[in-house]
């Protein structure tokens, strides 16, 4: 059976290739785990276009035919001063044994000393974790769970693991707000109001 919001976005994904300069280097990958919440009011979900956003970012869609744009993943800051998104409780922009994370109330992430000194490693209960360890996740069992970044409230915890296949008909996915904070469009108060 066909999944219709799916050949939407590699129809989407087509016409973007058909605009590009370089068609031979262009093509998008429908972001399956992200949340449902995040596709607009015409059912389109952002898409992973590498050669149209950076690495730490995706396409995402408007509420209008030919409105998208590119934005950080879910779990990554936007940080002005370098214009990039940046995975939130890392290095990044931060000096050495600092990582970047966005304090409450601030929509402008802050470089901060990082307890565990080393780029990657957390403080999670009482001791350094690493970062998508599932060791520390471990109590969860039989829920598969890794040590990383909440993408709707930017804080550590175990992030449960999306386990299906990646193109599987039906895929879980998490909470996560349409202009999530810390997000681009966030910081430059852009967000959409009718999403």
């Amino acid at each position: 059976m066909f999944n219709i919001s799916r050949i939407f976005t590699v129809v989407c994904a087509l016409i973007v290739l058909t605009k590009a300069k370089n068609k031979t280097e262009l093509f998008g990958f429908p972001e399956v785990e992200e949340d449902e919440n995040l596709k607009n009011k015409e059912n389109r979900q952002p898409i992973f276009l590498p050669t149209v956003c950076p690495e730490t970012e995706l396409y995402y869609p408007g509420d209008q035919k030919d409105d998208w744009i590119c934005d950080c993943r879910p779990a990554y800051l936007y940080h002005p001063v370098t214009d990039k998104c940046w995975a939130a409780f890392r290095k990044g922009p931060c000096a050495e044994k600092e990582y970047l994370i966005l304090p409450e109330n601030t929509v402008i992430p802050v470089c901060v000393p990082n307890p565990c000194i080393v780029d990657g490693y957390v403080h999670w209960n009482q001791k350094c974790q690493r970062l998508g360890s599932t060791i520390a996740c471990e109590d969860l069992f039989p829920i598969p769970a890794a040590l990383g970044v909440n993408a709707t409230t930017l804080v550590v915890s175990c992030v449960r693991l999306n386990v299906e296949l990646r193109f599987a008909s039906v895929v879980p996915v998490s909470p996560v707000a349409a202009c999530p904070k810390g997000c681009k469009r966030s910081v430059n108060a852009k967000c959409p109001t009718n999403t």
